[in-house]
This record gives structure tokens, sequence and C-alpha cells, in this order.
């Protein structure tokens, strides 16, 4: 490199002083590990998601006062009617004897719609978030091909499909008419001949491995895939026990049982549900086997599993209590 020969004027000894200040040294940035990107996105998905929590918490204090001016009138049926609708609020199941109310109608109705409307925002301000995770994604997947890291690579192309998968239900959502379906249907007597709930209680024997299937509004078992005793009838005939209060007794044909309907509604057609399990009881575990979609007829199954998360089997048979919700 040439040296500038340094002559006597300020504009010459700024160019001389330049000259001899070195440049910086180049650094590299690691991308964003597969973990942080997913804790990122999620923080802004519950950020997002807040406006509408919010409006569930305002609904659930509206039903509580409503309740007690109800109550304080001495109105039975219609106490009855609100504690049914709180309860399919918290994701359980609504009486199907409670008697809907105009006060109860109206509240109920001013509360799909504003929900209707969040959603939608929601879902608007979603899609430029996911644009930018899966950009992030696509990019860190590159790179860890090129690194040789095969196994990162391939977790982060699993989590960039789920990405994939949930940009295209929020579009389909944003797509259909902005109308939010009611909680339940009326008859002309104004009882709610069908409850809408979107979480089912189950307590269940188990011995070895059984399957419960749910659709729409129907569940049942489906023994030709498992293994041991059928569900519920290890050394006898066990009900199953739904929300607490419920005995659901299974009528056996073959491998299989009568379908039955417990008072819940998963999407038959659109957008699939994403079921969910949560359990509170027994030693084995419960796992989503099959997530409903419209290539398995909106069929979601649960693998019930007497036996450790490593394959261990257990003697006998427990009851396992766990809580599916979509």
């Amino acid at each position: 490199m040439a040296v500038m020969k340094c002559v006597p004027g300020l504009f010459t000894a700024i160019l001389c002083a330049l000259s001899v200040i070195p440049a910086p040294a180049q650094t590299t940035t690691a991308p964003p590990t597969l973990n942080a990107l997913k804790l990122e996105f999620d923080i802004v998905r519950a950020e997002l998601l807040k406006p509408v929590s919010q409006l569930d918490d305002l609904y659930g204090a509206q039903l509580e006062k409503l309740r007690l001016d109800s109550q304080s009138r001495g109105q039975l049926e219609e106490v009855v009617a609100i504690r049914s609708e709180s309860a399919r609020l918290q994701g359980g199941a609504a009486d199907p004897k409670a008697v809907d109310f105009p006060g109860l109608v109206r509240l109920r109705e001013i509360y799909q719609k504003s929900k209707s409307d969040r959603l939608r925002a929601m879902n608007r301000a979603l899609l430029p978030a996911i644009e930018k995770q899966k950009t992030l994604l696509e990019a860190l997947r590159i790179t860890r091909t090129r690194e040789n890291r095969i196994d990162e690579a391939i977790a982060t192309q699993k989590e960039l499909d789920q990405i994939i998968a949930l940009e295209s239900a929020t579009r389909k959502q944003l797509e259909a008419p902005a109308a939010t379906p009611p909680a339940t249907t009326m008859s002309t007597a104004g009882v709610a001949d069908g409850p809408v709930a979107t979480a089912l209680k189950i307590r269940v024997q188990v011995d070895g491995i059984g399957h419960l299937h749910l659709r729409g509004g129907e569940i049942w078992y489906d023994h030709t895939r498992g293994r041991a005793s059928a569900p519920g009838r290890h050394e006898g005939e066990n009900p199953t026990y739904l929300n607490d209060k419920t005995e659901w007794r299974p009528v056996w044909s073959g491998s299989t049982t009568q379908r039955h309907a417990p008072g819940i509604a998963m999407p038959v057609e659109g957008t699939p549900a994403e079921v969910h399990v949560r359990q509170s009881g027994g030693r084995g575990h419960v796992v989503v086997l099959q997530q409903p979609a419209g290539t398995n007829d909106f069929t979601a199954i649960l693998e019930l599993r007497d036996q450790t998360k490593e394959g261990r089997t257990f003697n006998g048979s427990d009851w396992i209590e766990f809580r599916v919700s979509w």
C-alpha cells in the first residue's frame, strides 16, 4: 500500500490521521437458536392474544354480576342458565337442561360479536409475525444444513412446517364470514338443545394400550390396534366418567363401541381444531396420536397408555384422568 506523504495543511493533516487508523475487525453474529426463535414468537403471539383473553375475563365478570342479580330476585332457572354458560366459557360442558332468558341471550350476543372482531384483528396482526418467523426459520435451516448439523436442521424444518400450517389456518379464518356461531343451538322453547363444549374431562380404566376417537360431537373407543384389555374392561365392565358426573357405559360391538354424544362440538369442516391433553391422574399417560384434519375426516385419536413414557409396561390396570381440549 502506498504511504501518503503528509504536507502542512489542515485537510492533508486529517487525511494523514485517517490513513493510520486500523480498519475495524470484521465480526460475525451467530444466528439465533431454534428455541430462541420459538420463544420470541410465542411471546408475540401471547401478546396478540391478550385482548381476546381479557374479553373472556370481562364476560365472566358480567356473567357473575348477572347471576347475583338473578339470585337476589329468586330466579332459580336464570341462575342455572348462567352457571351453565359460565361452565361453557371455562371449557366445560354446558347443562343441556338449562333454559336461556333474554338478559343472558343479549349478553352472549354482545360477547360473541366482540370476540369475533378481536379474533379477526388478532389474526390480521399475526400474519406479519408469521411471515417474519418463516424467514428466520428458513435462514436457520439453511445455516444448520451448511454446518452439517442435520438434526438441528430437521428440527427447524418441523417447526417451519408448523408455522406454515398456522399461516394457512389463520388465512382461512380471515377469509371466513365475520360471525361467531352461537354457544348453544336453541329450540323454539328456549332450551339449549346442543351445548357447545370445547373440552371434556375423562377418567377411564386402562390396561395396556387403548384408543379413544373424537369427531364432531361424538366419542368412541376403537380397540382394533389396542393391546391387553379394552378400556374399562379389565376384570369387569367399568364405566368411563365424563366431567366428574356422567357415567358412560360403552356398548361394544367387536373391537369398537357405539358412538356417544357427551355434549362437545369439534369442527367437522373448514379449519380443524388442534387437540390438547392435560393429565391430572394415573400412572400411565395419554398422547394425541392423530390430530383432526380434512384427510382423516376431522377425527382425533388419543392413545391411552398404561405404561411409562419409555414404554415399560405395568402389571394390571390403572385409572387415567385427563382433560382433552381444542
